[in-house]
């Protein structure tokens, strides 16, 4: 846990005292090819085990794999409900907030765009810390059960949560990882619109 808050606190100092705008494109380039590398050499390592690849190919696992998501989402929900009601916010305000389901990019615009830039900047915040407070929380949480580290995260967890989750579980667990990831990403929009077209 240490070493990840080193490196994301010590990333932020040099980027906010050394590094320019102009570089975001280039470090994005970086970072997504980082991801590529991490993710096929975990995939090797997966094709190459044939105890996992046994472990998550029967009727059990695919069940696991779609109730971990839900459970996830709806967990999100609640949370938002809850903490947006502790907030002022509305019910319906805190349910488009907690619909991002860790997804900023994409639920901060489409809520700013269709509803209110007043809870599209919400969303974008209150996503933002979800994915980043992950870092943090996973290591913590793995020590409990391993399967909590998919949930602080969100939809990230197939693509930024991913590394620090393969770093604290094993190669078992970065299979429902990724698999959270997607369908929560998949989710998203069809959460966001359906919340928008009750207005």
């Amino acid at each position: 846990m240490l070493s990840v808050a080193v490196s994301l606190v010590g990333g932020l100092l040099f980027g906010y005292l050394f590094l320019d705008t102009g570089v975001k494109d280039t470090l994005d380039l970086i970072l997504m090819s980082a991801l590529d590398v991490m993710i096929f050499i975990a995939g090797i390592e997966i094709g190459s085990n044939r105890g996992i690849l046994k472990r998550i190919c029967n009727l059990h696992s695919a069940l696991l794999a779609l109730a971990i998501p839900l459970a996830v989402a709806c967990g999100s929900i609640c949370g938002a409900l809850l903490l947006g009601h502790i907030a002022g916010l509305s019910a319906y305000d805190s349910l488009l907030v907690g619909g991002g389901l860790g997804w900023y990019s994409f639920s901060s615009v489409v809520i700013s765009a269709m509803y209110s830039t007043e809870i599209g900047t919400v969303a974008f915040l209150a996503n933002m810390m979800r994915e980043i407070s992950g870092f943090f929380l996973i290591p913590l949480l793995v020590r409990v059960h391993k399967f909590l580290a998919l949930a602080p995260s969100g939809a990230a967890t197939m693509d930024s949560g991913l590394p620090v989750v393969i770093k604290y579980t094993n190669l078992h667990v970065w299979m429902y990882s990724f698999i959270n990831g997607l369908v929560l990403t998949l989710i998203v929009p069809v959460l966001i619109s359906w919340l928008l077209s009750l207005r």
